[in-house]
């Protein structure tokens, strides 16, 4: 529908400027209201004026009121009139059969608590479906597009995961015949153009975890005069995956791969991601170089990209490199061609870290959980990630890459890139998270309105030891989210002035978007990229919008499977943290990294939550932040976990 500014008047008077109206996702509750966050604060979009619009849609509201609320404030409504974009994301729902009918109830409440079937398309009662809204006259209904399996099943969750979240899980056939074309080695022809360099003769090898099967980063050191020489070479996907190619479309429509608990689903089929593009053992393999040069103290003092050819000498696993590391003989005995290697990177590896928390770089420092499974994909176990010195060193060598062909390039002048985005975090949320740390009680810790990263590490570092833990979590939300765009702002969390993702280009868009531009650039100069100007922005707008469905499912299955272990010990004790206070209860984390909530309606009647200390308080006791509880777990229902004290 269509408004002309000059004859439409609201029921409330014509507003400044002509008509007023607002653009963004829309958070419904069913069809009954919704709001829109924006800026100036949320629009309240009432049931007769979401106009077709439903929980996730991008909209265009016309504001139809904005009066001072009851409460303080201003309270501004509006209707929508105009659905940009309908939200991509799937409806999982459990069918019921309740008073003579079929039911679907979604796993999301936003689209409503309870919807009448119109079509069960095969489904049945106790079934996980995927659903569509049908829209009737009076309200919301159900029609069930596909069937997922009984609600029961093991491995149900993740597979509403993946639906609800319109998971690309097979590769279209053209997209499987160009990958399987390029066979399973590199043409020599290529290996020996003028333009690529032969690192063959160096000693280069891979760190990874145990279970990994894609390679795109190995490494190589030397020692030099006056410091070092760090070899960083990254898989040259790019040479594979041609510009609007059938894999380069799909690529994009992917931007990454998802690590979920118990599978990937990968951003490129496997003979290339596991085969042609990996750096395995043995093989020879495309690559983009990042040589880097580094003084004695491990300042970078130049760096060259260039296109290249490598053999990886050997496949090194983490534990066994910290095994090497902490004096192993058999394993230094047997990989003896590259211990010295070794020992160099954490002699450099060590210098770096401590030049990265001189300038004030952050480490949040939170803690990773491992799920492990049974041969048949149940869940056995829950264990806290260890990190080891070996994982830190190759974090540091990749992160000096970064920035490494981040300012590179970035000095060239108006050169199309993307880069990986950091800013500095509003004045707002340092004021929500300074009166956050004075409720908890964390004495003479607060942040700068307009903090320098150096200032939020200081903090970090001087929060009380029993509640660092959940104030690292709350200051991480405080932190803007980083994402990919195509002009460089620095990465404030690094405390670096530039910043790409380089890396991983068998498992990230982004970094196989760059790979493409310094191909094109070292080949044919500056006018060879200038055609990637648009494509630096789409590939920087999509890349962050698919780390972000792919953070969330990652996230969401990672709930369920801890949730799926604590169902299988209702009614054990065991002790915890409280992580987080509400009016609602307290969350508490176990040892294992599970969560669960102790309900306020299971505390004795006297219990009262103080919005201004944080805390519950119940008679002479109060429940803080960072209290050890005893708890038993008292039920489990999807991904929510309910504890009692004990």
């Amino acid at each position: 529908m269509k408004y002309n500014k000059k004859h439409y008047k609201s029921p409330h008077g014509i507003f400044d400027g002509g008509i007023d109206t607002v653009t963004g996702v829309i958070d419904c509750k069913g069809d009954r209201f919704g709001f829109i966050s924006c800026e100036g604060g949320d629009v309240f979009i009432s049931g007769n004026n979401l106009c077709g619009a439903r929980h996730g849609d991008t909209v265009r509201a016309l504001i139809t009121s904005d009066r001072p609320a009851r409460e303080g404030g201003r309270r501004r409504e509006g209707r929508v009139i105009e659905i940009a974009e309908k939200n991509p994301m799937g409806i999982v729902a459990t069918v019921v059969y309740r008073d003579n009918d079929f039911f679907a109830l979604p796993d999301d409440r936003h689209y409503g608590e309870k919807l009448e079937i119109v079509s069960l398309n095969g489904a049945s009662e106790h079934d996980k479906v995927v659903i569509e809204l049908v829209q009737t006259s009076k309200d919301d209904k159900a029609k069930v597009v596909s069937v997922l399996g009984r609600f029961d099943e093991i491995g149900i969750d993740v597979k509403s995961v993946i639906a609800s979240h319109n998971l690309r899980t097979e590769f279209p056939s053209d997209v499987i015949a160009q990958a399987d074309g390029y066979g399973d080695k590199i043409d020599e022809r290529e290996a020996t153009a003028p333009y690529r360099r032969d690192y063959r003769d160096r000693i280069i090898f891979t760190i990874d975890g145990s279970d990994s099967k894609d390679f795109d980063d190995a490494v190589s050191i030397e020692k030099t005069d006056d410091g070092y020489v760090l070899g960083v070479y990254i898989a040259d996907v790019a040479q594979y995956v041609t510009d609007k190619s059938p894999l380069d479309r799909e690529a994009l429509l992917r931007g990454t791969s998802v690590y979920l608990a118990d599978r990937v689903i990968p951003m490129l089929p496997e003979t290339l991601s596991n085969g042609l593009c990996s750096l395995n053992e043995g093989e020879d393999r495309l690559v983009l170089a990042a040589i880097i040069r580094l003084d004695e103290r491990g300042n970078r003092t130049g760096a060259e990209i260039t296109e290249g050819v490598i053999r990886s000498s050997a496949r090194l696993t983490y534990t066994g490199v910290q095994a090497i590391l902490d004096g192993d003989e058999k394993l230094r005995e047997k990989f003896a061609a590259v211990v010295p290697s070794l020992e160099m990177m954490k002699e450099l590896a060590l210098k770096r870290m401590r030049l990265r928390k001189a300038r004030g770089s952050i480490d949040f420092d939170l803690t990773e959980s491992e799920i492990k499974f049974d041969e048949f994909g149940r869940v056995v176990d829950i264990a806290k990630k260890q990190r080891l010195l070996s994982m830190q060193i190759i974090e540091e060598f990749m992160i000096l890459a970064n920035c490494a062909v981040a300012e590179k390039f970035n000095r060239i002048g108006k050169m199309p890139f993307v880069y990986r985005v950091h800013e500095r975090p509003s004045a707002e949320k340092i004021d929500a998270l300074n009166d956050y740390l004075e409720a908890v009680g964390a004495m003479g810790c607060s942040c700068p309105i307009c903090p320098v990263p150096s200032q939020v590490a200081g903090l970090l570092e001087k929060v009380p030891e029993d509640i660092s833990a959940a104030v690292a979590k709350v200051t991480l939300r405080a932190m803007q989210k980083a994402d990919y765009q195509p002009i460089n702002k620095g990465h404030f969390g690094l405390a670096e002035e530039f910043y790409c993702h380089f890396t991983s280009p068998i498992r990230r868009y982004p970094d196989l978007a760059i790979h493409r531009i310094i191909k094109a650039y070292l080949r044919g100069g500056f006018k060879a990229v200038t055609k990637y100007r648009d494509f630096a922005d789409v590939a920087a707008k999509k890349s962050s919008k698919a780390e972000r469905i792919a953070q969330d499912c990652e996230r969401k299955v990672d709930d369920y499977k801890k949730a799926e272990y604590l169902s299988h010990h209702i009614g054990e004790a065991y002790s915890g943290t409280i992580s987080s206070v509400t009016d609602f209860g307290f969350f508490v984390e176990l040892e294992n990294s599970a969560e669960g909530l102790v309900r306020m309606n299971s505390l004795p009647p006297a219990a009262k939550f103080d919005p201004k200390r944080m805390c519950i308080s119940c008679g002479r006791a109060a429940f803080r932040l960072g209290d050890k509880v005893n708890i038993i777990v008292e039920k489990v229902e999807g991904d929510r976990v309910d504890f009692l004290l004990n």
